[in-house]
């Protein structure tokens, strides 16, 4: 039995700092200080907002205090922004969205490590605010400025928090690998699900919550910089795939608990990594299927003695890989000494007995099969004579 052996040895795919492809990624202030503009798109180029309006935190405008963002510093730079991420009133949402853009557009089949923070705000003094689950980030090739009646831009972002966010002493990262499609350019962030589809949990010391806001900072897309698991693959019956996560500064949880760098696979089945270099976890998956790696073979008896005795009474082949049912095409021809066809079957299950033939003798025959065995199909002849004892 042929068995598949796959050894894959991951590790991260560069040790240099990568480019980060977002411009004005830290929300820095690039017009007056102090700013006297109203428009966002003047103070934090080239950063803008299509629906309502976000606030922006810099030491040249609205410098921030406790109630406003919980004594909250930059995570990178000086200046960070405040969105609404939670709540509805009458039919309209209580949304902002960030819109940035990249310095160049993503390429197609790339990947690509995409990373931004936030903090909740406990609204104001009254105290009254939610964490929420579903922030995320949408990458597009067009601008997407969309005005909507409700207030929420209805997309599915490639990168999403998996856990409802509540921590107000420091900044959560929200992370993911995406694999671009080619040609994504702009950024929108924000929550894009409704209220109902959105988990929440009162942050701490907070009364009758009724909405979530959520402060931003630090946006990074670069060249993916993290181990992946290998694309998904097949085993065979009594093979093994060895997987290794490692690089430095890079931890994993495989689908057992298992913490060590070192995975073996040895069955069929759907297998997982959280992948966490400290500040950006995600988590993999690799699919592993079943397949057939038995070569084909087949036994050819060199005669048989058509009497009705019960034995030797026909002549067939019957492939190997029939009975494990991967035969996928059977074809069986027969011709006397003259080169005349004088049988042919396609299936194993029907036998040649004899009955065509002339008082003995030998026949050449021809099988034409095909197999399938390891995620293609195989294609087998096999030629031979076959003598009629009678």
């Amino acid at each position: 039995m042929k068995k598949l052996a796959l050894l894959v040895f991951l590790a991260s795919a560069s040790l240099v700092q990568a480019q980060n492809l977002v411009d004005n990624g830290s929300f820095e202030n690039t017009g007056d200080c102090p700013i006297s503009s109203s428009f966002f798109d003047e103070f934090a180029d080239p950063w803008t907002s299509y629906m309502n309006t976000p606030d922006y935190y810099h030491p040249c405008g609205f410098p921030g205090s406790d109630s406003a963002t919980n004594n909250a510093l930059a995570f990178d730079g000086q200046g960070f922004m405040g969105i609404r991420v939670y709540g509805e009133s009458g039919g309209v949402y209580e949304r902002d969205y960030l819109h940035g853009e990249l310095t160049e557009p993503l390429d197609s089949g790339k990947f690509y490590r995409v990373t931004f923070y936030v903090r909740p705000r406990n609204n104001d003094a009254t105290q009254q605010s939610y964490g929420i689950d579903k922030m995320g980030l949408l990458l597009t090739d067009t601008v997407l400025d969309t005005i909507t009646l409700n207030s929420l831009l209805d997309f599915k972002p490639q990168v999403l928090s998996k856990t409802i966010i509540t921590q107000l002493n420091y900044w959560t990262s929200v992370c993911g690998i995406i694999k671009a499609k080619g040609g994504e350019r702009y950024l929108t962030i924000g929550n894009f699900f409704e209220d109902n589809l959105t988990n929440v949990e009162p942050l701490t010391n907070s009364s009758n919550p009724t909405r979530g806001y959520m402060l931003v900072d630090y946006v990074e897309v670069v060249e993916n910089d993290i181990p992946q698991l290998p694309q998904d693959t097949v085993i065979c019956q009594e093979g093994r795939i060895d997987l290794r996560i490692s690089a430095p500064n890079v931890s994993v949880r495989w689908s057992d608990e298992s913490i060590e760098p070192d995975f073996i696979i040895t069955r069929p089945g759907l297998y997982t990594a959280a992948i966490s270099n400290g500040y950006c976890t995600y988590v993999d998956t690799i699919l592993v299927e079943s397949v057939n790696c038995l070569e084909c073979l087949v036994y050819a008896p060199t005669a048989f003695t058509p009497n009705s005795d019960g034995l030797n009474d026909v002549f067939t082949i019957i492939p190997n890989c029939y009975t494990e049912g991967y035969l996928t095409h059977y074809e069986l021809t027969i011709f006397d000494k003259w080169g005349r066809k004088v049988f042919e079957s396609i299936s194993p299950e029907t036998p040649w007995d004899g009955s065509e033939g002339e008082h003995g003798g030998v026949y050449t025959y021809t099988l034409e099969y095909r197999f399938n065995s390891e995620r293609k199909t195989e294609s087998r002849i096999k030629r031979g004579f076959v003598t009629i004892i009678k």
